[in-house]
């Protein structure tokens, strides 16, 4: 932890400022130790990472995605920027716009788009439930600029209107109320900043009806077993390419993922799409609704495709420049 993280955190319990105690140090890095508030709420810091829950809760299983595929994503290791476009297609800004800017990435997973970030020049507070808050900091520890926490959506430690951007993506469908998520993130949104959020559309009934199908068996399964099953992703891309039967196989009689750009992407998807406690889906009034209710103006569709990507702007506009 980079002692710099105070300045943005506040004790989920009261709201009160916390302070370090007994940290122990390596180099600049608080590596242990504990954050404690005036009530006396504490929180301990494990592996450099503050923690404020006990454990994965119902996210387990993304912990255990992210740790598995900890190099699968990322442009340092793959060397290919399909997560410069697909972040890009997220914005209605252009990416060159995070200069400087304090960003929020809430259920950060392995760092993915976080690491988009820090290469575009933007500061990132790096956020997740589950133990893949320890692949996000392994893979982007040694870069300036970004800070870690494992905490919940719904009690984020975190003080009001301290990002330029914040954005959820692929995280509030996978929550137990993913409106109440949802409704946590405006008040952390600067005047002037701008939220995005992406969560699964629910317009392709007879895919949503068989994963939901396999979904009864699949989460029962215990999830290192399902995992290798996933691997079933990497000839069923293949058989994809057929001609009308393929993409029939592999979107309604057996769903996997079948997007590029490599074998073990696919896999891990195909265990993102089985393993989830939660796996809600919207259409685009439900979202759009959200961020009406959360007064927030220039609300738009973003990124068309399988998903719902929607991002606005929290008044007053005008308050920070996106050119």
């Amino acid at each position: 932890m980079k002692r710099e993280l105070l300045e943005f955190l506040t004790c989920p319990n009261c709201d009160s400022d916390l302070e370090l105690r007994g940290e122990q140090l390596e180099l600049d890095d608080v590596a242990a130790g504990e954050l404690v508030c005036e009530n006396d709420h504490a929180f301990p810091i494990v592996r450099s990472v503050p923690r404020f829950v006990p454990g994965d809760s119902y996210a387990d299983a993304f912990g255990l995605e992210w740790t598995a595929f900890r190099t699968a994503h990322l442009k340092q290791f793959t060397g290919l920027d399909y997560l410069d476009r697909q972040f890009q297609d997220c914005l209605d800004f252009d990416l060159s716009a995070l200069a400087g800017k304090t960003v929020l990435d809430a259920g950060c997973g392995l760092g993915r788009f976080s690491e988009v970030v820090l290469n575009h020049g933007g500061k990132v507070v790096a956020v997740d439930l589950s133990r893949a808050i320890d692949a996000a900091h392994e893979n982007l520890r040694e870069r300036e600029g970004i800070h870690f926490l494992q905490a919940d959506i719904f009690r984020l430690p975190l003080k009001p209107e301290q990002f330029d951007l914040v954005y959820c993506w692929g995280v509030l469908h996978h929550t137990p109320d993913p409106p109440g998520a949802f409704n946590q993130l405006p008040q952390l949104v600067k005047p002037g900043g701008k939220l995005m959020a992406f969560v699964y559309a629910n317009y392709n009934k007879a895919y949503l009806a068989t994963t939901e199908f396999y979904r009864r068996l699949t989460t029962r399964l215990p999830q290192r077993l399902l995992l290798k099953l996933s691997y079933l992703a990497i000839p069923l891309y293949y058989v994809g390419k057929i001609p009308v039967a393929g993409p029939f196989i592999t979107r309604i009689l057996l769903p996997v993922s079948v997007n590029p750009p490599t074998h073990r992407w696919r896999v891990g998807n195909t265990f993102d799409l089985y393993s989830p406690e939660y796996a809600f889906t919207y259409d685009h009034v439900d979202v759009h609704k959200w961020f009406e209710e959360a007064g927030f103006e220039q609300i738009r569709p973003v990124a068309p495709g399988g998903g719902i990507v929607y991002i606005g702007t929290k008044p007053p506009s005008g308050e920070i420049s996106w050119d």
